[in-house]
C-alpha cells in the first residue's frame, strides 16, 4: 500500500488521520507499506517526523499502483481516494454491526492508534522541546494533586456537523463545560492517591487553537473557575494576530516629500478566525518557492507542538466544531 499526501492536503490533522489509519490498515492485512511525500503542500514527511518504518522490500513500479479495486496488489491511497479505500467495504469488514458508540469502531481506532504510536515521533528541537514540556506540566500535576487537561478548539473553515450550529461555532460554554466535567471526573481519582496541600488547589487546563485570538479571549477565560490556571499547550511556535504583526511590522503606505504618489504596501494578515486554505497557501512569495516551503513548515510544526503537548495530558478534549 503507498499512501500520497499530495497538494490538496491543506488540512495537515484531515492528513495525519488518514496516513495513520493507512498504515494501521496495511499493518493489519500484511501489507507492506510506502509513503509517498513529492506533492505534500507541507513539503518533506521527514522535516516533521523521524523517517516511517522500513517496509523491507522495494516500492513497486509506479504503473503497477493502482486505486483500485482494493484487491490489487499494490494500492494506492490519497485524499482523493480516501472514500472509497475507507468506504462501506471497510466499514462492513472493520466495524461491528451489534455495537453501539465508540466500541461499533473499535477496530478502527486500533488502527489509527498502530499509525500514531509508529509514525508521531518527532525529532530534534521539537521533540526535545515536548518532552521538557511535559515533564514540566506533570511535575506541577504532582505538586498540585490536580490532573493536566488539555482542550483545541478548531474555528476557520470547519463548522459543526449539528444542523443548529452548521453556520457558526460551537458555544463557548460547551468547550467550558467539557473541561469542568473532564477536570472534576480525573480529580476524583488523582485525589484517591494524592493528599492536596491547602496551597495546591490550582488547576491545569492547557490551551490550544488555530485562531490565536481565542487563547486570550476575555469571554472564554472568565467562563472558567478561578481555581482553573489557563494557558497555552506551548510557546515554542505561535500563530500571530493582525494586531501583533501591525505593531511589530507596521505596514503603512510610503509617500516621498513633495510627491504625488504613494507607495501602497500590503496590509498584514494574521490568523485571526482561524485556519482557511486560501490563507495557507497565499503564504510566502509566489516567486520564492523556498520561502513558502520554510513559513508553510513553521506553520505545521507549531500545530504538531500543540498536538503532542496536549498528546501528553492526563485528558483531552479536542472538538472540531
Amino acid at each position: 500500500m503507498t499512501f500520497v499526501l499530495d497538494e490538496e492536503d491543506t488540512s495537515f490533522g484531515k492528513a495525519l488521520s488518514s496516513l495513520w489509519l493507512s498504515y494501521g490498515l496495511a499493518k493489519t492485512e500484511n501489507r507492506a507499506w510506502f509513503l509517498d511525500d513529492s506533492r505534500w503542500a507541507y513539503g518533506k514527511y521527514t522535516s516533521y517526523f523521524m523517517p516511517p518504518p522500513s517496509p523491507g522490500c522495494t516500492p513497486p513500479p509506479a504503473s503497477q499502483i493502482v486505486p483500485c479495486p482494493y484487491g490489487a496488489r499494490h494500492i494506492v491511497v490519497s485524499s482523493a481516494t480516501a472514500h472509497w479505500t475507507f468506504g462501506s467495504a471497510f466499514r462492513a469488514q472493520y466495524t461491528r454491526s451489534r455495537r453501539h458508540g465508540l466500541e461499533r469502531s473499535h477496530e478502527v481506532f486500533g488502527m489509527l492508534r498502530s499509525g500514531y504510536e509508529d509514525l508521531f515521533k518527532l525529532f530534534g528541537g521539537d521533540a526535545e522541546f515536548v518532552e521538557q514540556r511535559v515533564e514540566e506540566l506533570r511535575t506541577e500535576s504532582r505538586i498540585s494533586g490536580h490532573p493536566v487537561v488539555g482542550m483545541h478548539i478548531r474555528r476557520g473553515d470547519l463548522h459543526p456537523l449539528s444542523y443548529e450550529y452548521s453556520r457558526d461555532y460551537l458555544p463557548l460554554e460547551l468547550y467550558t463545560n467539557a473541561a469542568s466535567h473532564l477536570i472534576t471526573s480525573l480529580t476524583t481519582k488523582t485525589q484517591a492517591s494524592t493528599p492536596l496541600t491547602k496551597e495546591a488547589r490550582q488547576q491545569i487546563l492547557l490551551l490550544a487553537s488555530d485562531d490565536p485570538g481565542l487563547i486570550t479571549n476575555p469571554d472564554l477565560l472568565i467562563s472558567f473557575p478561578t481555581s482553573l490556571t489557563v494557558s497555552s499547550a506551548q510557546s515554542r511556535i505561535l500563530l500571530a494576530t493582525k494586531s501583533a504583526l501591525d505593531a511589530s511590522s507596521p505596514a503603512d503606505s510610503i509617500r516621498a516629500p513633495n510627491s504625488a504618489y504613494t507607495k501602497h504596501i500590503p496590509e498584514n494578515a494574521g490568523w485571526d478566525g482561524g485556519f482557511y486554505p486560501s490563507l495557507f497557501l497565499s503564504l510566502g512569495s509566489s516567486a520564492d518557492l523556498e520561502q513558502t516551503m520554510r513559513m508553510r513548515e513553521l506553520f505545521g510544526r507549531g500545530y504538531l507542538l500543540d498536538l503532542a503537548v496536549l498528546g501528553g495530558s492526563d485528558g483531552t478534549d479536542m472538538r472540531d466544531n
